[in-house]
């Protein structure tokens, strides 16, 4: 009985290190392929399957077992530390709080919406599947009061983006060549020039999508490594930290906000059940990000992100 035991818990412990490393593959070097896309966003819980196997060959007492599976797990957890860790300079600048939605086809609620500008006394505001209908339903629950300065491009269903600023908007302009419709714009605050996107990536729901969502992330990079001075990007990325996509756009002279504020693993993605974090404010790597969280939106099935950030 004993020698069946083992023998079990060797088949098991190898094929959750198997399973671990073929899915921290497919994490480091970024796969297109549309199962693992989705796949790869259970990376940070690989972790309990590599501790398990640790387990497994210990009852076992496989030490070589034992010792591959502690590397793995090492790995796997060693990759999301950082999230957990601030890191960034010490800005003197003027601090900005940044608000991004994606309303959901144009259903969540405007006025939460608005509420949550007021209560976070709101700096910029991003919005994604912004409709036409949305933008009334702002206007009407005052959100021009508060941020009266904006750049948008309603359209229906999930195609339309906009931008809300305290401070002017110059240079409103839709970006081409993506499968949703970004808006940027520039302002300035305090003397310093910020650009500013609504970005909001295709879903990798389908094979074709997939491969849209790969360019459309590659060629936010491309345009934000034209711009001059300091950039805020913020919007609903359909990708996490374990997407290789996602990390090659956040990467220097870019962040994620929320990695450069320890904000860990906190996830927006369905709002009841949140599984994924897709929703990201990047930033230049000279801002300092302070802090970084969801808030819920009634009627969206997104959380929202709220970032507190400062300038140089």
């Amino acid at each position: 009985m004993r020698r069946f035991v083992n023998s079990a818990a060797l088949v098991i412990g190898w094929t959750l290190v198997a399973v671990t490393l073929g899915m921290f593959a497919v994490r480091q070097f970024g796969v297109t392929e549309i199962t693992f896309v989705a796949l790869v966003v259970g990376a940070p819980y690989l972790g309990v399957a590599s501790i398990l196997a640790v387990i497994l060959f210990a009852a076992a007492r496989s030490r070589l077992g034992s010792a591959v599976a502690v590397v793995v797990t090492v790995a796997v957890v060693g990759v999301q530390v950082p999230m957990f860790l601030a890191d960034g300079p010490d800005n003197t600048g003027p601090e900005l709080s940044v608000l991004t939605i994606n309303v959901a086809h144009g259903d969540a609620d405007a006025a939460s919406i608005v509420d949550a500008v007021r209560s976070n006394d709101v700096d910029i505001l991003a919005v994604q599947e912004l409709t036409p209908e949305e933008v009334t339903d702002l206007q009407a629950a005052g959100i021009d009061e508060l941020l009266p300065f904006s750049f948008t491009a309603a359209l229906p269903v999930a195609d339309g983006t906009g931008l809300w600023s305290r401070t002017p908007l110059t240079d409103g302009t839709r970006l081409d060549n993506f499968g949703f419709v970004p808006v940027q714009a520039g302002t300035t605050v305090d003397g310093q020039d910020l650009t500013l996107v609504s970005f909001h990536a295709m879903s990798p729901a389908t094979p074709r999508h997939t491969t849209e969502w790969d360019s459309d992330l590659a060629r936010m990079r491309s345009i934000m490594e034209s711009y001059q001075g300091t950039v805020i990007v913020a919007g609903d990325f359909n990708a996490t930290n374990d997407h290789r996509q996602f990390r090659t756009l956040a990467s220097s002279p870019f962040s994620d906000a929320a990695d450069a504020a320890g904000a860990g693993l906190f996830r927006t993605f369905p709002s009841e059940r949140p599984l994924a974090r897709l929703d990201h404010v990047v930033t230049s790597e000279n801002v300092s990000a302070l802090s970084v969280q969801p808030l819920a939106i009634p009627e969206s099935d997104h959380l929202a992100v709220l970032a507190e950030v400062q300038l140089p």
